[in-house]
């Protein structure tokens, strides 16, 4: 009898074990961004996850056939659905390092599934992902549907953050179709609530300015991350440029600021693995904290709407992912190399693109400073860093032993 009830307890153990192994791994899919005072995230609404997962390059090449960019034949939503668009490059909460994605805002964020979403061109669903989402107390929820678009064999976009699918895409996608056609101006889905995430991304093209792209093989699309608006014509191309506060090329955005030996650009924490932060990081962290993948990351790049302005976002704020805007945006950081030194920046609260933000409307120079921060350009694609909450310029000279060394 003791024997039986003893086998019977190792069974149940063995299926809690499994349990918490399944969850780990669904975990991985799900990143979870913060709400602060600082920050106001994408997605919107009661949504608090951040866009992408896994993900390979050469599972999206199932079957492909061509190469090179495709001309977009219409929008993903339609334009009097939608209130604006941020281009890439914006930066909010776990989104450490400038996001490779758009956001489409629908006019309604109150409704559920509230504008149709629609395929900008003839292509297959490659790659799918039904993962739910993260609300900020943890529980899961639906509306974060993601699926690439392959067009050829070296261009695709992705949607992401649709709050449902066509019932009959979906229930092939939920078979295990690999290669799903869909055909221009086919409504393929809803969105409400929430952004809508797109972007276009091609494999003949890498990035010039990431030092080191290896660093990112988390995400390997990253590097490939194109202009957006460059492959829409008029009349669809100026309506959505009319919703995108950004006004100076590239419209759809930038994500790449390193400069070989300065300051400007990303930076990990030494020893994290880039990107992919270190191994068994958390990525399921609620609230922005520094346990997550991105608790290494860094950048220091200019702002996404308007390039004049120089943000400064940290993975590890006090123990959470926290985005500033420089005050002052000098020293210029793409021209801070060793020979300056110790360079120092005041703080200022850091606002996120809405559909009233017009570039040069941002009164970052009116804001009080709520810290500083140290950085100096170390040799060999290293850079170290120290910030003081609560002090400015004037307060600071020097680093003290919290200071900490980042890499490419």
């Amino acid at each position: 009898m003791s024997l039986h009830k003893n086998q019977r307890g190792s069974h149940v153990v063995a299926i809690v074990l499994v349990i918490v192994v399944l969850a780990a791994i669904v975990g991985v899919g799900s990143r979870v961004m913060s709400k602060s005072k600082h920050n106001v995230q994408p997605g919107g609404g009661r949504q608090e996850v951040a866009s992408q997962s896994g993900g390979s390059l050469e599972s999206w090449k199932n079957k492909c056939s061509g190469s090179g960019p495709v001309t977009m034949d219409n929008s993903p939503m339609k334009l009097s659905d939608v209130s604006y668009i941020v281009p890439t490059g914006l930066l909010a909460g776990a989104h450490v390092t400038p996001i490779d994605h758009l956001y489409f805002y629908p006019k309604d964020m109150t409704n559920r599934d509230a504008a149709p979403v629609y395929a900008t061109h003839d292509g297959y669903i490659v790659d799918y992902e039904n993962r739910g989402s993260q609300l900020q107390n943890g529980k899961a929820a639906s509306g974060a549907l993601r699926i690439v678009v392959q067009y050829t064999c070296s261009f695709y976009s992705y949607y992401d953050l649709l709050t449902s699918l066509d019932p009959t895409i979906a229930g092939a996608l939920e078979k295990g179709d690999k290669h799903y056609a869909i055909k221009a101006g086919q409504e393929i889905g809803r969105v409400g609530a929430q952004s809508l995430d797109t972007a276009v991304y091609n494999l003949d093209l890498t990035l010039p300015g990431f030092v080191k792209p290896d660093s990112y093989t988390a995400e390997p699309w990253k590097v490939h991350t194109d202009d957006y608006f460059k492959y829409f014509k008029d009349p669809v191309l100026s309506q959505m440029l009319a919703l995108n506060p950004r006004k100076v090329a590239p419209y759809g955005g930038k994500i790449d600021y390193d400069v070989a030996g300065k300051l400007s650009g990303n930076w990990f924490l030494e020893g994290t693995n880039g990107y992919a932060g270190p191994t068994g990081s958390d990525r399921t962290v609620v609230d922005g904290s520094s346990k997550g993948y991105y608790g290494g990351h860094f950048s220091i790049a200019p702002d996404a709407v308007d390039p004049a302005i120089i943000n400064v976002s940290f993975g590890d704020y006090n123990g959470k992912a926290t985005q500033f805007t420089a005050k002052s945006p000098l020293p210029n950081p793409a021209n801070v190399g060793t020979a300056d030194g110790i360079v120092k920046y005041d703080l200022v609260h850091y606002t996120q693109p809405s559909a009233q933000t017009k570039a040069g409307s941002l009164s970052y120079q009116t804001q009080p400073v709520e810290a500083v921060v140290l950085m100096q350009v170390l040799d060999g694609n290293k850079m170290k860093m120290e910030y003081f909450t609560g002090k400015t310029s004037a307060d600071v000279s020097t680093f003290t032993s919290a200071a900490k060394t980042f890499t490419r």
